[in-house]
């Protein structure tokens, strides 16, 4: 399935302030305000998702089917429980998206088992350091992201997902950002008042609050993507 889907490098990202308010205020309900955010742009890269009509479609809980790739996104940093580089991950729809169509899968309910593998490795996770199996093995719901054109997700950064199989004669064409925070999630704020994404965080771990310090060092990683895209535009 990979030679179906095509993705290049942004060349903007305008704010969703600007391009998208409605969304901007509900993305600020969920991180804090928009004081807590470092980066929240749209990028202009689109990834596509070519028909393949003569592929096996597989419903999104076949997470184990032939062609699924379920990861957990950010693959330019260190992971850690309370990371900033990743407080939403944002999905725009440039056209209508149906659900044969190769929308994007997610287990919605990943959130707890990616919480509880962060935790017992306060070290930090470097990407594609997940077990996806294992983790995968502790979800039940599974969804597919299908919508009209103009529609912006916003998804809690732990979401685990993956590309589907476009069984359709219609392109599939969305990008994706992720909305960085100014500082790490506060896992034990004595006042109580959490933000949305870092409640379902706790709520994942099944406390009322978590006292998380990193023992590894927070690093920046250049990801086969990025480096990829950087030797394309060298002369």
């Amino acid at each position: 399935m990979a030679d179906r889907l095509a993705q290049h490098p942004p060349t903007g990202a305008p704010t969703i302030d600007d391009v998208a308010p409605r969304a901007a205020d509900v993305l600020h309900e969920l991180v804090g305000g928009p004081e807590a955010i470092s980066f929240a742009g749209l990028p202009d890269n689109l990834i596509f998702n070519f028909p393949d009509p003569g592929a096996e479609w597989w419903p999104a809980h076949r997470w184990d089917a032939p062609g699924a790739g379920y990861h957990k996104d950010g693959d330019w940093f260190r992971h850690f429980l309370d990371s900033p580089e990743q407080g939403i991950l944002g999905v725009i729809f440039w056209r209508d998206v149906s659900e044969r169509q190769g929308p994007t899968y997610l287990a919605t309910d990943s959130v707890g088992p990616v919480a509880r593998f962060l935790r017992d490795h306060p070290e930090g996770v470097d990407p594609g350091g997940f077990p996806m199996g294992q983790i995968l093995a502790n979800c039940s719901d599974f969804r597919a992201l299908t919508g009209h054109q103009g529609t912006v997700v916003l998804a809690h950064p732990f979401m685990i997902h993956s590309a589907s199989v476009n069984a359709t004669d219609e392109i599939r064409v969305i990008s994706n950002t992720a909305v960085m925070l100014r500082e790490p999630m506060r896992l034990d704020r004595s006042e109580g008042s959490y933000t949305p994404v870092e409640q379902l965080v706790l709520e994942g771990l099944g406390v009322e609050s978590c006292a998380f310090t990193p023992i590894g060092e927070r690093t920046r990683i250049v990801s086969a993507r990025e480096d990829r895209w950087r030797n394309e535009q060298r002369p």
